[in-house]
């Protein structure tokens, strides 16, 4: 918990530009300064600079990250008969609406027979009893709190209640961006899944972050041989 805490810390940092860019820009007049540059090229190389880091926050760098973030998907398992059961893990609740409604859609077409929630507050769960989805349809736990615990607490369960030999189909359902580390996280729990992408109404600078953070955690995890 103490790395998480430091790595949020520094995820924050990087992905949050008015934090970030008069860092680099105090950095770069330091260094200019210990050289012993003259002012007017200071100036210039240390503006070249933040305009070089800033490009990381631009809807073209958002666009490249979740093209490769989606090239990470694994290949979905072959389909099992009969309805799926539906994995939401916890997210904000700009993600939360997406996922919610749209595996309520799924549970009204007969797609689903039932929605998991992983590592979320009761809200989620509020918000599918509200797009009327019925409680008996709707389990889950709020202990989560990593992506890798989401497939550890979710397997546990899906094996307490359905028999080894016949686990349903399991369509999980969340975020683009979370989308290829939450699914190969499950499927290194021995829990394979049809990844579904839930995409949220978001200010391009919360997509761009998610966009960052998301692409930083998943080259963690292949470090880590989660991948």
């Amino acid at each position: 918990m103490a790395w998480f805490s430091l790595r949020d810390s520094l995820l924050h940092l990087v992905t949050t530009p008015v934090l970030l860019l008069p860092l680099i820009a105090a950095l770069a007049l330091a260094l200019c300064a210990a050289a012993g540059l003259r002012w007017p090229v200071t100036a210039l190389l240390s503006g070249l600079v933040v305009a070089l880091v800033s490009f990381v926050y631009s809807p073209l760098t958002t666009a490249a990250l979740t093209a490769w973030l989606s090239s990470q998907l694994p290949q979905p398992p072959p389909p099992v008969p009969g309805p799926a059961l539906a994995v939401l893990v916890g997210r904000s609740p700009e993600i939360a609406a997406a996922s919610t409604a749209l595996a309520a859609r799924l549970l009204q077409q007969g797609r689903i027979q039932a929605i998991y929630v992983s590592g979320d507050g009761p809200a989620t769960a509020q918000r599918l009893l509200d797009l009327g989805v019925p409680p008996q349809r709707i389990a889950g736990d709020s202990c989560a709190r990593t992506t890798w615990e989401n497939a550890g607490l979710t397997s546990t369960w899906i094996r307490a209640h359905h028999n080894a030999a016949e686990l349903p189909a399991i369509l999980l359902i969340t975020d683009p961006w979370q989308l290829p580390r939450a699914s190969r996280a499950f499927q290194r729990q021995q829990l394979p899944v049809t990844p579904i992408p839930a995409v949220p109404v978001l200010p391009p600078l919360q997509s761009n972050r998610l966009a960052l953070r998301e692409s930083a955690a998943t080259v963690l995890y292949g470090l880590q041989g989660r991948m």
